[in-house]
């Protein structure tokens, strides 16, 4: 086990750049897909039920799940990054008392979103924008997925808690479980049980329990590198202050997606179920390029958070150019093929016409946000795994609240249906713009520092993060 260790912190700390985030970040990506899938899945088998109204439900219930990972973010994103920088520091028991700590902070938090859930089930449907034909199904797919909030959210948060320490492989394997056991699950409930879109609900929970279940093991069998005991739940106020003042802005973040989505689908609901139907499938075609920008930087996000703890600036430098120039190459590949099979795309997860014909139209505006997404995400997962509080609650309050909202209002009044589309690449680019400010400010910062501290300029860094001239006699390129 100390040789695994000691080979994550190398790869950490050393590793050339490139290689240190592809090692990190792939297997990621490849366990986000196995998400997409498990997304996926569930709006295949719920088209093949050829009722729009089903499709329209699985859309219109969507902000109850972003509201379940909003919760669990504060552990995922707060207790994980202050992990991965105890972890930078060497300070395990620090890092053992947060791991347990957010577990508990996540099991609470589950607790009440449950209760409240299925308490104001009814109200909260109608507000969602549910319309008269598409209420009972999201009545149905709701009232299961509030039974299931707490495998749901500890399933999340487990994964990159699990990630914050290196240890990506049981993270991916946690993903897997659940995927495996949800494709499984989805065709019997939906069709043999004849449950419909409730039977997917059953199938997702079963699903996130038996991944939850893995990284049960993965902790109680003694392989982490961080621990967790009851022992080590704690009262300190400064893994509190890291765990919320980092997870909250990431948190508020997705909060306020779920309330944009929910102020999209009441605007959309005057163009008919099948554009509800329509904007779902593409949603969820999405999170395809979405996913693998998520992979990029949670996997970035402990290698920035460990090299900012040891005070490796350079390296935190050349990590974050490195992934920006891999999502974005991404990121062109990724519109080109959405654009040119869109209706296709969406014609796999639905044979109705109509929908098919809204759903492309959807798609091809969307893509637009995978040119900017991938940086975007990157700049914010590095902002946070700096520490930086304030930084992280403006980005998080500015994607949706200042940019996405009142440009759905804005451009919906100006262009209808199409204004609705636009305002989400509209939104991303704006948020790439404030995020890039913030990230230089924050390296310049830490650059000046640097060179106060050492009385002398910053030397050139070597494809591998290192400072010439200051780990080999290897000849060095000229710093980009």
């Amino acid at each position: 086990m100390q040789m695994t260790q000691n080979k994550q912190t190398e790869l950490m700390s050393n590793a050339p750049v490139t290689k240190a985030i592809l090692k990190m970040s792939i297997p990621v990506v490849l366990g986000m897909m196995v998400q997409v899938l498990y997304n996926l899945v569930d709006t295949f088998f719920i088209g093949m039920l050829k009722d729009e109204n089903q499709l329209a439900a699985a859309n219109i219930t969507t902000p109850i799940f972003m509201l379940m990972m909003a919760l669990a973010t504060i552990v995922s994103t707060g207790a994980a990054s202050y992990i991965s920088r105890c972890l930078g520091r060497k300070d395990n028991d620090a890092a053992n008392k947060t791991l347990s700590t957010g577990i508990a902070i996540c099991t609470g938090l589950g607790i009440l979103v449950m209760a409240a859930g299925l308490i104001f089930l009814k109200p909260f449907i109608t507000l969602l924008g549910a319309s008269e034909a598409v209420y009972p199904h999201a009545f149905s797919y709701s009232c299961v997925m509030f039974i299931g909030t707490l495998p749901v959210m500890l399933n999340y948060a487990g994964g990159q808690l699990i990630r914050s320490e290196g240890a990506v492989m049981p993270s991916i394997t946690g993903m897997m479980i659940g995927t495996v056991v949800n494709v499984i699950l989805d065709p019997v409930f939906i069709f043999a049980f004849d449950m419909g879109i409730g039977g997917a609900a059953i199938a997702t929970v079963i699903g996130n329990t038996a991944a939850l279940g893995y990284y049960i093991y993965y902790y109680l069998s003694g392989k982490s590198l961080v621990k967790f005991k009851l022992k080590y739940i704690s009262g300190d106020r400064k893994i509190w202050g890291q765990t919320f003042g980092i997870g909250i802005p990431a948190a508020l973040s997705q909060f306020l997606m779920s309330g944009a989505m929910i102020v999209l689908n009441n605007l959309a609901r005057p163009y008919g179920e099948n554009a509800v139907a329509g904007m779902g499938v593409a949603a969820k075609l999405m999170y395809i390029g979405t996913f693998i920008f998520m992979g990029f930087a949670a996997g970035c996000q402990p290698l920035v958070g460990f090299n900012y703890g040891a005070n490796n600036y350079p390296r935190v430098n050349s990590i974050i150019k490195t992934g920006m120039l891999m999502t974005t190459g991404i990121g062109i590949a990724l519109t080109a093929v959405f654009g040119i099979f869109a209706r296709g795309l969406i014609g796999i997860f639905t044979p109705l016409p109509e929908v098919i014909a809204e759903g492309a139209a959807v798609l091809t505006t969307y893509m637009w946000s995978f040119l900017v997404l991938g940086p975007q995400m990157l700049a914010s997962t590095s902002i946070q795994a700096f520490g930086k509080a304030k930084a992280s609650l403006l980005l998080s309050i500015a994607r949706q609240g200042l940019f996405y909202v009142p440009l759905l209002f804005l451009l919906s009044r100006l262009y209808l249906f199409k204004g609705l589309l636009w305002a989400q690449p509209v939104s991303d680019a704006l948020t790439l713009a404030l995020a890039l400010v913030l990230l230089v400010s924050i390296l310049k910062k830490h650059e000046k520092n640097a060179n106060i501290d050492s009385g002398t300029a910053l030397a050139p860094i070597r494809h591998d993060g290192v400072p010439c001239g200051t780990a080999e006699p290897l000849s060095c390129p000229a710093a980009e």
